[in-house]
C-alpha cells in the first residue's frame, strides 16, 4: 500500500458512491395502483414534500391529502410549478396542529398512510404514539428499510435503524416477521431473515449472540412461510464466498434478504454504509400500528422520498 501526504489538501474517501441511484421502474410498478389510497402529508410545506407528494400521485401510488398552513403549501407548490387544483388542504398551524389534524383524519377513517413533512420527527412520532391516536395496536412499532441495490436485484432489508434505540428481544421478533411479510410482498415466496450479531455462535461474552438465538427461534414459531437463523455474522448473513470458507450450512447462510440488528447504532452505520458507500437506496418505513408511517428527512434525496411511498403502499394493501 502506497502512503503518501496530501499536499494539496485532504480528500474525501475512496469508498463514496458516486452518483444518484433513481427509484426502480419496477417498485414502482409493483406499488402502483389504479385505486391508490389517501395519504396525509403532515406539515405539507417546503418543496421536498410537496415533490414527493406529487410524483406518488403521478405514480399512483398514493392519492396526495396535504396538511398544514394553505397560504405555505399553496405558495411552495407554485415554486415548483404544482397546480393544486383537485388536491385536499387539511388546514393547520405550526407542527402541533399538523399532527393533531393528521390524526383527526386517521380517526374519520379518511388516510391509510402518514407521511412526514416538514416537522420534527419527536412531534411527529409524539402524536403517533399516544393511544388517544388509535394508530398503536399494541404492538412495538418498528422501522425497516429495504434498501435497493444500485445494479438491480432484491432488496435487502434492515431493522431497526431510525425508531428503537435499544431493542428488546420482543421487539426483535416483531421486526423480523414484519421483514418477512414485507420481503414476501415484494416478491420473495419464502424470505430468508438473519439476526445479526458479531459471530455464529452463542458466546456468553456477548449478549447479542444468545438473544439473536432465541429471536430466529420464536419468530420460526409463528411464522412457518420464512427461514430466520441466528446469531449469523454481517459476511455470513450476505456472502456465499464466506459461507463456503467458513463452512457454514442453512437456508439464510449468505442468502440473506433481511437483517435484524441489534441495536440502533448498529442499524444507523449499516444502512448509511449501503447508501454512501454501496451507493444503494433506501426506502424507509414503520410498521406495527394500524397504518403504514413514512419518516423521511430534508435530506433525503427525492428518489428515497418516492421509494419509501411506494413502499408503504405496498405495505398498506389489503388484499395481498
Amino acid at each position: 500500500m502506497t502512503n503518501h501526504a496530501e499536499t494539496s489538501g485532504p480528500t474525501a474517501s475512496r469508498f463514496l458512491a458516486t452518483g444518484d441511484m433513481a427509484c426502480p421502474p419496477e417498485l414502482l410498478e409493483l406499488a402502483a395502483s389504479p385505486a391508490p389510497k389517501p395519504f396525509g402529508f403532515v406539515r405539507a410545506i417546503g418543496q421536498a414534500t410537496l415533490e414527493t407528494a406529487r410524483a406518488a400521485a403521478a405514480a399512483k401510488l398514493a392519492v396526495p391529502i396535504l396538511i398544514g398552513e394553505v397560504d405555505i403549501i399553496k405558495q411552495d407548490a407554485a415554486a415548483i410549478g404544482w397546480d393544486l387544483g383537485g388536491v385536499e388542504i387539511i388546514p393547520a398551524e405550526g407542527e402541533d396542529g399538523a399532527i393533531a389534524a393528521a390524526i383527526a383524519l386517521f380517526g374519520e377513517g379518511r388516510v391509510a398512510g402518514l407521511a412526514k413533512g416538514q416537522l420534527h420527527t419527536d412531534v411527529f412520532m409524539g402524536g403517533i404514539v399516544k393511544r388517544a391516536a388509535g394508530i398503536r395496536t399494541g404492538k412495538r412499532l418498528v422501522h425497516l428499510f429495504a434498501m435497493l441495490p444500485p445494479a438491480g436485484g432484491r432488496p435487502l432489508l434492515i431493522s431497526d435503524a431510525a425508531v428503537n434505540v435499544a431493542p428488546d428481544i420482543e421487539t426483535r421478533v416483531e421486526a423480523a416477521l414484519h421483514m418477512a411479510e414485507i420481503s414476501r410482498r415484494l416478491g420473495q415466496s419464502r424470505p430468508r431473515i438473519a439476526v445479526l450479531s458479531a459471530t455464529e455462535s452463542v458466546l456468553p461474552a456477548m449478549p447479542s449472540s444468545g438473544e439473536a438465538a432465541k429471536i430466529a427461534l420464536r419468530a420460526s414459531a409463528i411464522d412457518a412461510k420464512a427461514d430466520f437463523a441466528g446469531p449469523l455474522s454481517f459476511d455470513l448473513a450476505v456472502s456465499p464466498k464466506a459461507v463456503a470458507i467458513k463452512g457454514v450450512d442453512g437456508p439464510v447462510a449468505g442468502m440473506a434478504d433481511g437483517l435484524v440488528v441489534p441495536d440502533i447504532v448498529s442499524g444507523n452505520i449499516l444502512f448509511k454504509s449501503l447508501v454512501w458507500f454501496g451507493g444503494g437506496l433506501a426506502a424507509g418505513l414503520v410498521l406495527g400500528g394500524t397504518i403504514p408511517i413514512i419518516l423521511t428527512s430534508r435530506s433525503d434525496p427525492p428518489s428515497a422520498r418516492l421509494a419509501s411511498l411506494a413502499l408503504a403502499a405496498i405495505a398498506g394493501r389489503d388484499d395481498d
